[in-house]
């Protein structure tokens, strides 16, 4: 139901309770050493991944403009800032904006909590992030890769098969308005995202490793098997959480896969996006061995309140009337 007088969206024991849960999660990290980091909303760069759109304005300085794009998260600036080398981890619970997303656990402008812990690698990420669930009343992680989940649910190998089989099953599943593509992970997301997810992690958080790396953005490849990306991603009740990498920290591979994005997005006849190069010229100056942790906050909250959309837990959320 729609909030048409004007008062928050939440009544006064979630907004207290909200305060409470990030006041824990300021608690978490500080008695951890990590240091709290605060970064602009606006960028000069854009995201070049293809399935995010951001919003943009233009600032006005006498007769000169300049475009300037609202964040989708504080990854890039948080990684310049671990460029300085002060041998510290990092968090920040900040707004980031992501267009053209309204629904139950969508809004355009939402809370993330990201941190960047040094010198940690994907495994020790992972039990940290196992313990900061359970320090909050979740059960215990469940864990499984992404080829074992695509087994359990289609009795496929992901790794294995081909596009025609791919486009076949997702046709006889429904899924008819695809869009002309000649890239499996195309297909394989549609049916990651539309029939597994809403299925995981009904009894406890289920942690999903091992993706394929030709689905790479910013994080490394797994050095025994380079087909696997050192990522993961955690899903609760049939919606995804947050997602975890081992980050990658060679700017000319960060650079290469930017201009991949740009090509992808080319293919489908969408804009090139600007390359956010001070990321860059960060990395090459030399980012510190690190894994890092995006969470939308809204929606953990949402899980620990119990509530059935992310605009219950937001007290002023966009209304679509």
């Amino acid at each position: 139901m729609k909030n048409f007088n004007g008062l928050p969206n939440t009544n006064i024991y979630t907004l207290i309770k909200r305060s409470l849960i990030i006041k824990k999660i300021r608690n978490f990290f500080d008695k951890k050493g990590f240091i709290e980091v605060d970064t602009p909303m606006l960028t000069q760069f854009e995201n070049t991944n293809i399935y995010l759109k951001q919003f943009k304005t233009n600032f006005i300085h006498y007769k000169q403009q300049k475009e300037l794009f609202l964040i989708t998260s504080p990854e890039y600036h948080m990684k310049r800032i671990l460029s300085l080398k002060m041998n510290k981890s990092i968090y920040q619970i900040c707004h980031s904006f992501r267009n053209e997303e309204l629904g139950k656990y969508h809004n355009p402008e939402f809370t993330m909590l990201e941190w960047y812990h040094i010198n940690y690698n994907l495994k020790q990420l992972i039990d940290e992030v196992n313990n900061f669930f359970i320090k909050f009343g979740f059960n215990k992680l469940k864990k499984s890769s992404y080829k074992e989940i695509f087994l359990k649910y289609f009795k496929i190998n992901p790794f294995l098969i081909n596009k025609k089989k791919l486009f076949i099953l997702a046709k006889e599943l429904g899924f008819i308005n695809l869009k002309k593509s000649n890239v499996i992970d195309d297909y394989l997301q549609i049916l990651f995202d539309l029939y597994i997810v809403p299925k995981l992690g009904f009894k406890s958080p289920i942690l999903i490793y091992n993706f394929p790396a030709s689905q790479k953005t910013t994080e490394t490849i797994n050095k025994n098997n380079c087909v696997l990306a050192n990522r993961f991603e955690i899903f609760f009740k049939g919606v995804e959480l947050g997602n975890g990498f081992h980050e990658l920290r060679n700017s000319y591979e960060q650079k290469k896969r930017f201009n991949e994005d740009n090509k992808k997005r080319k293919i489908i006849g969408l804009p090139y996006k600007k390359i956010d190069y001070y990321l860059l010229r960060a990395i090459k100056h030399g980012m510190p061995n690190c894994s890092g942790m995006a969470i939308g906050l809204d929606r953990f909250i949402m899980c620990l309140l119990k509530k059935t959309s992310i605009h219950k837990v937001i007290n002023f959320p966009i209304n679509i009337s």
